[in-house]
């Protein structure tokens, strides 16, 4: 047995009663057998672990981990859930809509195991390049199909329960997060060779519990370095997340060669109050500086609104 399900379980019977952290009961083996041999797949081994020591269905991320009966639709055929999901991970980040609109019904070679809200879930790919993986996706194709940084779902799932208990100050970043400590995040955020990850890390830090004092300079640093503009713009949204020090380093990204980057430098650097909207001296007037030099008409929308708004 793996030795993460010793841990889950210890993690779980952590978590403090608030957390209504209930599984259905773990399915067994015939149980199990029966799905895989109904749809012509096996399931992840660590899936099928999860499924026989821990539980079926209940708490996890979002609206929760959805049983067995709703793991496909009834629309879905065999053939369907053993084609491989057509997407492999890691190459790139996904921006914008779906490159082709998915039936409104299936996801080929993939399980839902989380339900997130309107056509949006949580996939787990049971067959192709993927498997193992959990993926993010839309089925009305409004955005990208995106792959979680975890390894498989344990590794997902034992996230999950990490980021509880340790406080993240907020959830709703964590289909895009990985796991970590300050200093492991910092490696991958400046040294990961792929961008997926390098991004998942700068995610990490918008809602990490205990940044140190030296997280702003290394966020700037890696503003400074990174190639790639999706990156670089989740680290304009860790900057912001580090408080006015963080915000005040913002400045830096007003010269960024990608329009877009520049507009959400300039509403970042507001800062919302309980009296209203903030933009401290020193930052206004560098921002005004930059709006007075801008030549694109969406950024300078970006700065006008900006100064408005305080």
């Amino acid at each position: 047995m793996d030795a993460r399900i010793t841990r889950i379980h210890s993690k779980l019977a952590a978590l403090p009663a608030s957390e209504k952290a209930v599984l259905g009961p773990p399915l067994t083996e015939a149980e199990i057998s029966a799905f895989e041999n109904n749809h012509g797949v096996r399931l992840p081994e660590e899936f099928r672990q999860f499924l026989t020591h821990i539980g079926h269905g209940g708490y996890g991320p979002t609206y929760g981990l959805l049983p067995m009966e709703r793991w496909v639709n009834r629309q879905t055929s065999m053939e369907q859930l053993a084609e491989s999901f057509p997407i492999v991970p890691d190459l790139d980040i996904p921006h914008g809509p779906a490159d082709r609109r998915e039936s409104a019904d299936s996801f080929a070679g993939a399980i839902r195991v989380v339900y997130r809200g309107c056509s949006d879930f949580t996939l787990l790919v049971v067959t192709g390049a993927g498997r193992g993986r959990l993926v993010e996706v839309n089925y009305e194709g409004f955005f990208a199909p995106r792959f979680h940084t975890d390894s498989d779902f344990l590794s997902w799932y034992e996230r999950w329960l990490d980021f509880i208990l340790t406080g993240h100050r907020n959830l709703t970043w964590f289909a895009d997060q990985m796991s970590g400590n300050e200093a492991e995040l910092v490696a991958a955020l400046l040294d990961d060779e792929r961008p997926t990850r390098r991004r998942a890390a700068a995610y990490t830090f918008i809602t990490h519990p205990t940044p140190s004092t030296d997280l702003p300079g290394t966020l700037l640093h890696a503003l400074t370095t990174e190639a790639h503009p999706a990156v670089r713009e989740t680290i304009l949204r860790a900057l912001a997340a580090q408080g006015e020090h963080g915000r005040d380093l913002l400045t830096t990204a007003l010269a960024d060669p990608v329009p877009g980057i520049r507009s959400l430098a300039a509403i970042l650097m507001t800062t919302r109050t309980p009296h209203g909207w903030r933009l401290p001296a020193h930052r206004r007037e560098i921002l005004s500086r930059y709006l007075a030099n801008e030549t694109d008409d969406s950024v300078r929308d970006s700065m006008q609104r900006a100064l408005n708004l305080t």
